[in-house]
């Protein structure tokens, strides 16, 4: 910049999941066929606090007090940790209709987005664009016409007619770089579960 004025980047927090069980493995297969920005996000994962701009040197400072609120927040307590879904929903934005899996926030996970939310927002030096709440969904399909939407969501009530709940992987800081979302740092990393705790949250809808 010839301003010499200090340099933005872009950055978003996610929860991301194990991808090694059926259920992610459907939605990922869902995914490639149907949401066009499935390359530039290639981790499977759930936006908790939406994309922001802050000042790059800020990033580093930034990141460490993410890590230590979660640490404080998930004290030693990083095990069997699953998200719910509760079916498919749609949802319109600018010029583009969204399909997603609608998340079960729980009340953990909410005080969690909460304190998260704040934090980054204190990053934001430029007023005009804090942070809108936006709703936390799991996007699975991006469309431009309706008929596309109704034989996919006719697709996807067929491949998603079991939902099971997605293990959490991480909390992780994303940045985005030349169009692509890139994993800037895991937050906090939560235990793979064992088998038999994803086989008791199979929930069929």
């Amino acid at each position: 910049m010839l301003n010499g004025g200090p340099m933005n980047t872009k950055l978003f927090v996610g929860l991301t999941f194990y991808p090694d069980n059926s259920f992610a493995k459907t939605i990922e297969s869902f995914r490639s066929r149907f949401d066009e920005k499935y390359q530039n996000t290639p981790y499977l994962h759930l936006p908790i606090v939406p994309p922001f701009e802050i000042e790059v040197q800020e990033v580093k400072k930034l990141q460490q007090e993410l890590v230590e609120e979660l640490e404080s927040f998930y004290f030693e307590n990083t095990a069997n940790h699953s998200m719910q879904f509760t079916g498919l929903d749609v949802h319109e934005y600018k010029k583009n209709i969204l399909l997603y899996l609608n998340p079960v926030i729980e009340d953990e996970l909410s005080f969690c987005q909460e304190s998260l939310f704040s934090i980054c927002q204190s990053y934001i030096t430029d007023r005009t664009k804090k942070m809108k709440d936006k709703k936390t969904f799991l996007t699975i399909g991006r469309f431009q016409a309706n008929a596309d939407l109704h034989s996919s969501i006719e697709m996807a009530r067929k491949e998603f007619e079991e939902f099971t709940s997605l293990p959490f992987a991480s909390i992780c800081l994303f940045s985005k770089n030349n169009g692509i979302w890139y994993r800037e740092a895991d937050l906090i990393s939560f235990e793979k579960p064992n088998d038999t705790f994803l086989q008791s949250s199979l929930v069929s809808l």
